[in-house]
């Protein structure tokens, strides 16, 4: 099978208001995106930025080039004081869209 793109997933420590701004800022110079999805991964959690973590994606079609542009966003982050929990990088070998009917 052949690899569609890859996808890097960061998780931070949560993050809210100017701190939430700064990491928008160090995620777009690598090209991620922040997650803007308000999850409850708790039955009791309300639909609010989660309290528990925050995390930014970043897709290529060339792994090294995004495993580079992971690591330095990594550093970035740590050099900015932010907690960084976790990182990694995954294969997307099928991605389906199917419309809500």
């Amino acid at each position: 099978m052949n690899v569609l793109y890859y996808e890097c997933h960061i998780t931070v420590e949560p993050v809210f208001e100017e701190r939430l701004e700064l990491f928008t800022k160090l995620c777009a110079k690598y090209y991620f995106k922040p997650a803007k999805l308000l999850m409850k991964k708790r039955k009791e959690d309300t639909a609010e930025r989660s309290q528990y973590d925050t995390f930014c994606t970043g897709r290529s079609q060339w792994g090294e080039n995004l495993q580079t542009d992971m690591h330095l966003l990594v550093k970035d982050l740590t050099d900015n004081g932010f907690k960084v929990w976790r990182y990694k990088i995954e294969a997307c070998i099928l991605d389906v869209r199917l419309k809500e009917i």
